[in-house]
């Protein structure tokens, strides 16, 4: 899932130095039983997959994501992003089925080490 951040709009002034200082990097919560399984410990450097693409980020154990979840936020800009790509990268340029609205809120995808993934 990608939440709103809290210093900023979406990706409106993602490139702002200062926001980007006080929101720190890409990162991802997940439950801590999710991590061991996936073997990624706190502050590991992660890839998060999908068939669509994927983005890097950093882990957290930090008890906010509920099992099976993997939580990050949305508006790093991908050109200043690790990798050169963002959440969006792993979610369908498709509208949904009911009701027409975007897809890009929630979508399954793989936790991997940095090191192990395969993209």
């Amino acid at each position: 899932m990608s939440t709103a951040s809290h210093f900023r709009l979406n990706s409106v002034f993602g490139n702002k130095p200062e926001l980007r200082r006080r929101a720190g990097g890409p990162e991802v919560s997940l439950h801590p039983a999710d991590a061991a399984a996936c073997g990624v410990s706190e502050g590991d450097a992660v890839v998060i997959s999908s068939p669509r693409g994927s983005f890097g980020a950093v882990a957290r154990l930090d008890g906010r994501a509920t099992r099976g979840t993997a939580l990050t936020e949305k508006g790093h800009w991908p050109r200043l992003s690790p990798g050169g790509e963002g959440v969006n990268a792993t979610v369908a340029e498709d509208d949904a089925d009911f009701g027409g609205g975007a897809v890009f809120h929630d979508n399954r995808v793989r936790v991997e080490p940095a090191g192990t993934a395969v993209t």
